[in-house]
């Protein structure tokens, strides 16, 4: 797997992509909120325009998930769906999973225990 830091900046959020063959691991670390909706949103629309139709979003360093962030997670998981791709979150704890089963993404978007696991539900 071949790992490419995407982007860092002064406003509490980084993000490295992995890729393997036909996906990539977008590993997230800081908050997404109102604040850091847009630059969470950037790195996956990049991941997106590189033609990987299979995304592992990477949340173990996520401490805190707003709505905005949902509503990111919910609009790539569209996207995906109608090009046949798919998406698969990774490792969320604490509030950040509280959020996602309140809120009913898991439900929608599948989750994983580990990155290794959410690759291997991506299927082939």
């Amino acid at each position: 797997m071949n790992t490419d830091p995407l982007s860092t900046g002064t406003d509490s959020l980084a993000f490295s992509v992995s890729r393997g063959a036909g996906h990539a691991v977008l590993s997230v670390a800081g908050n997404v909120d109102a604040g850091t909706e847009q630059r969470f949103r950037d790195a996956l629309t990049s991941v997106l325009a590189h033609g990987v139709p299979r995304i592992v979003v990477d949340l173990s360093r996520v401490a805190f998930m707003s709505s905005a962030g949902i509503g990111v997670l919910m609009g790539v998981r569209r996207v995906l769906a109608d090009a046949g791709g798919s998406l698969v979150l990774a490792c969320p704890h604490g509030e950040v999973a509280q959020v996602l089963s309140i809120t009913g993404v898991a439900e929608v978007i599948p989750v994983a225990d580990s990155v290794a696991d959410a690759v291997a539900a991506l299927g082939s």
